[in-house]
């Protein structure tokens, strides 16, 4: 990662993955936003503590929506994204020794 994608990532208030990134988060809960892109459109708003800080994942997809409704805010979760712009899917599992995943993020 350039020292500028670095920068991006520990200041925006968002959470954005590259094609094969994976970053474990604490789930801490989730409420419903007006898109950003589509106006007419309502997206779910996750918010997540990550090794950067408390940050916002905007998506409207139903998979996701689906995973995390089994989840409860405070559980650790494994997100790791596949493909770019709409061929994007994303492997969602929670984490069942939280403790043992603090050492991957720091890679």
């Amino acid at each position: 990662m350039g020292e500028l994608n670095k920068w991006i990532k520990q200041n925006s208030k968002f959470l954005k993955l590259a094609d094969a990134e994976t970053i474990t988060v604490v789930f801490r809960g989730f409420k419903f936003v007006q898109s950003s892109f589509d106006s007419d459109k309502e997206v779910v708003r996750y918010t997540l503590k990550t090794p950067e800080g408390e940050k916002f994942w905007d998506t409207s997809s139903k998979a996701v929506a689906e995973f995390f409704d089994k989840v409860t805010p405070g559980e650790t979760v494994k997100i790791k994204r596949q493909g770019e712009d709409r061929d994007t899917k994303y492997i969602l599992s929670v984490v069942k020794n939280p403790e043992d995943t603090l050492e991957e993020n720091e890679k």
